[in-house]
């Protein structure tokens, strides 16, 4: 059974996924091709493989988000997607900094929090450079960029866990029965329906960044004809949604 939004504006986020799925394929063949050319990416043998290794579970995971959601398999579906996440962090990690792709692959002192750290230091540091400018906080492409892959791994990681109990156990109850089969039956309850939502668009928002990282190797028309389709419809979510 292909699974099937029963929230409101069902057809809109319907189309969005099924978008996204598309998105994720196309994705998916640009980024592996960068990594497989030795003359669009500067890594050494080693580099390469760990990062081809690194980005085909990213993808792999994706793909396991949504078929999972196809089958509403939702704890399933949200577990995968975080493993995606934390693909993505490592894979920023190791692709812009030398040094702490040297550290992963030589020894066994690799920080991902503090490459993390390293980072939203120079981050603050080009913002107080910065001239102060009025922005709109509200803007779609403002929104997209203040994402932070980290702060939704986070938050997603808490849920899978149940540290964040009440919406952990609620998600999973529908007229205040819980569904006793494998999957969380025909018919989602609102609270998971919520967070099937919140997690696609995250899915969405996560992979934009993490296929930026490969477009200082060249473009690819196809892929960013289908991002800017993509682009439109999430700017009708945020006015849906927002």
């Amino acid at each position: 059974m292909m699974f099937s939004f029963t929230i409101k504006e069902a057809d809109f986020l319907n189309d969005f996924r099924e978008k996204i799925s598309e998105y994720v394929n196309k994705s998916y063949k640009f980024t592996m091709g960068f990594l497989a050319s030795p003359i669009l990416c500067e890594y050494n043998d080693n580099e390469r493989l760990i990062l081809i290794a690194i980005n085909k579970s990213i993808y792999q995971n994706l793909y396991s988000f949504l078929h999972l959601n196809h089958s509403n398999m939702q704890y399933a579906a949200f577990s995968c997607l975080e493993t995606a996440l934390y693909g993505m962090r490592v894979y920023k990690a190791l692709a812009t900094s030398p040094d702490h792709r040297h550290t992963y692959i030589t020894s066994a002192n690799f920080s991902l929090d503090e490459y993390e750290k390293e980072e939203q230091a120079r981050r603050e540091t080009a913002e107080d450079a910065a001239p102060d400018t009025e922005v709109n906080e509200n803007h779609p492409m403002i929104q997209e960029e203040q994402f932070s892959i980290k702060e939704f791994y986070n938050t997603l990681h808490l849920f899978n866990t149940f540290v964040l109990k009440s919406p952990s156990i609620s998600s999973q109850l529908n007229n205040r029965n819980i569904f006793l089969g494998l999957s969380c039956g025909k018919e989602l309850s609102d609270e998971l329906q919520n967070e099937v939502r919140k997690n696609m668009v995250g899915a969405y928002l996560s992979l934009t960044k993490h296929t930026k990282l490969f477009f200082n190797g060249g473009l690819d028309n196809e892929l960013e004809d289908l991002e800017d389709e993509i682009y439109e419809i999430f700017k009708e979510y945020v006015k849906k949604f927002s």
